[in-house]
């Protein structure tokens, strides 16, 4: 979708804009903050086009509940797992230290990403050109990454 495709459709939600930055934006959630979010990049001359859409699903939290909110949380994220497993099927799942996240390919290319960190729980929605332009970025470092291997 177009900018202003997007545009139109974060209006028609009902989402509020940043007053700075209009492709950031607060959902109705009741997060109390901007936590919304979306992409573009340049598909060809002057056109501009969207590749990705973040959301936060979750606020921040105050210090002294932060021991109490990471189960939570942890539950929060198991429960939107199970959720879209039951539409996508089983996803890749990626994680490091305290970061967890799963990651489903649609048929279309497109991806739908769900990861948290501590308090924090986001989804990504990328879409198949966003992904075609991430292959080729991490294709061209594997190139450079050989290119520059001293061993070869």
């Amino acid at each position: 979708m177009s900018p202003a495709q997007a545009l139109a459709l974060r209006d028609r939600l009902g989402w509020t804009s940043s007053p700075t930055k209009e492709w950031m934006f607060t959902t109705d959630h009741d997060l109390e903050e901007k936590d919304a979010s979306f992409t573009t990049v340049e598909a060809g001359g002057d056109t501009r086009t969207v590749v990705s859409f973040n959301m936060s699903l979750t606020s921040r939290v105050p210090k002294d509940v932060m021991d109490e909110a990471i189960p939570i949380t942890g539950r929060a994220f198991d429960a939107y797992v199970e959720a879209l497993t039951a539409v996508y099927g089983r996803g890749k799942r990626g994680k490091r230290k305290q970061h967890a996240s799963v990651t489903w390919t649609l048929p279309s290319d497109a991806s739908v990403r769900i990861g948290t960190v501590s308090w924090l729980i986001s989804i990504s929605i990328t879409s198949p050109a966003g992904n075609e332009a991430a292959r080729g970025e991490a294709q061209y470092f594997d190139e450079i990454a050989d290119e520059n291997d001293p061993a070869r």
